[in-house]
């Protein structure tokens, strides 16, 4: 599993080891895991799940990084990875936390999705489809109290879970009594269970998460697309200076947001908090000081394109951002697309200068920047070039340097993004969203895992809590 900071917790696995070559990931399971109804995992169930998982054609997220995996002992396991990720920092985080362990012996694929037999520290009492589910504290449990993991807790002896799919129907469970948490309540209902800073009210804790979906905006830098941010630098940062992004995060979300300082914010584990110094900060001066430095009035002031998909945060968004840069002397308009066309049009960098998206990546700000920030990205009349178009051989060196776990370190990440934010202006961060686990004020601290789904069996209770009935 992984932290919220994007750090690997252990879990069935004892211990990992990557080769010197970056092929072999070698896993030792402790020698006493057993799953609820009493099956031994070993080595062998660890292969199988892999394998199997693999081979249902589904594992996306880690099948590329597998070339074989094979049980060496009852406790040992071996990941070959594919020589084109032997350098690669991802592939080795995305195996290890990819995959479900599952008993083979136990394995039934008529009954496995309602009646799993797993290796946690809760079974499964009761499935209601579309009313709850439900979970009781497994007595049994292998793993030693002091080596649990935060999310392996046993703080209560049973957990429900009932499915409410209106956000009225779960607000009013949550003010009756009827639940004692909720994972999110929706922005309407928020003001009900908390002040307008998050705090909670009386009766009630908050916890804030925040998302590591980064919604971001891009500056046009194709040289054959003829957007005029193409080769002025100037005009990209007088852009960027003009636009108070913490206050158009507000004013679109809320405190449903928070703004942002690069394409990756603090869930991944090389965010640098620092970037916030470096970031362009609103100073209209600067903003005029750097358009009069530009060529924009040489070039007839053209109006700039900001273009987004049509939904309506980022058709707010959109608006604003046009609002801050007409307020700062810079023509501009808003053009939005349905989905489809705008995935098409986002593509065509002759549709656009400005451009309003949003990416997310499990693990580190390097992982999702090896994607969108290289020449591997994807290609515009032919040729190969990055999210913003342009085909930069300097930028993807610094990628790579990032990215390779010889040479990877939080300067070589601080490098990358030095380059493309602070030197060229490339792409800003905007905002990125939050959202808000209420519970009964009995629970003194909300736990969340990395996906942000509530761990109620490691949640802190005053002593004298009663659930809910």
């Amino acid at each position: 599993q992984t932290s919220v900071g994007g750090e690997l917790i252990k879990d069935i696995g004892k211990d990992y080891k990557l080769s010197d070559d970056g092929r072999e990931l070698t896993v030792t399971i402790y020698d006493y895991v057993h799953d609820s109804a009493g099956n031994p995992i070993k080595a062998s169930d660890v292969a199988w799940s892999y394998n199997t998982y693999i081979g249902t054609g589904n594992a996306t997220g880690i099948a590329r990084y597998v070339e074989k995996v094979e049980a060496k002992d009852d406790t040992t396991v071996v990941f070959t990875i594919p020589e084109a990720f032997e350098e690669s920092t991802v592939a080795y985080q995305a195996v290890l936390t990819g995959c479900v362990i599952y008993a083979e012996a136990a394995y039934d694929p008529n009954t496995w999705a309602t009646q799993p037999i797993g290796t946690g520290p809760y079974v499964l009492d009761k499935f209601v489809t579309g009313s709850e589910v439900s979970f009781k504290r497994y007595a049994d449990y292998w793993q030693k109290p002091e080596l649990r993991g935060p999310f392996k807790q046993q703080n209560v002896e049973e957990i429900i879970y009932k499915i409410i799919l209106e956000n009225s129907q779960l607000s009013l469970a949550l003010e009756t009594g009827e639940i004692d948490a909720t994972e999110t309540v929706s922005a309407d209902d928020l003001p009900t269970f908390a002040d307008e800073d998050g705090n909670g009210v009386d009766g009630y804790t908050v916890a804030s998460k925040l998302s590591s979906l980064c919604v971001n905006m891009t500056f046009n830098r194709n040289a054959e697309a003829g957007s005029p941010l193409v080769d002025d630098v100037n005009l990209r940062k007088a852009i960027a200076y003009a636009l108070d992004r913490p206050a158009i995060a507000k004013a679109v979300m809320g405190v449903t947001a928070q703004a942002i300082h690069a394409q990756g914010n603090e869930n991944y584990a090389d965010y640098n908090p620092k970037w916030a110094d470096l970031d362009y900060s609103y100073n209209l001066d600067e903003a005029k000081k750097y358009l009069a430095d530009s060529n924009y009035e040489a070039m007839g002031k053209p109006t700039i394109r900001i273009m987004c998909v049509a939904q309506d945060d980022k058709q707010r968004l959109a608006q604003l951002i046009q609002s801050y840069l007409i307020n700062a002397g810079i023509n501009a308009e808003v053009l939005n697309y349905d989905v489809a066309l705008y995935d098409n049009y986002k593509y065509d960098y002759s549709q656009w200068d400005l451009k309003i998206d949003n990416q997310a990546n499990g693990y580190s700000c390097i992982g999702m920047w090896s994607n969108f920030w290289t020449t591997t990205h994807t290609s515009y009349n032919g040729t190969p070039v990055c999210f913003w178009g342009e085909h930069n051989e300097e930028l993807d060196a610094l990628v790579a340097t990032a990215s390779n776990r010889s040479t990877t370190s939080q300067a070589a990440v601080d490098a990358c993004y030095d380059y493309a934010v602070v030197q060229n202006c490339d792409i800003l961060g905007i905002w990125a969203p939050k959202t808000y686990s209420v519970a009964q004020d009995g629970i003194t601290n909300i736990v969340s895992n990395a996906a942000g789904f509530l761990q109620p069996q490691a949640f802190t209770y005053t002593a004298d809590y009663v659930g809910a009935d």
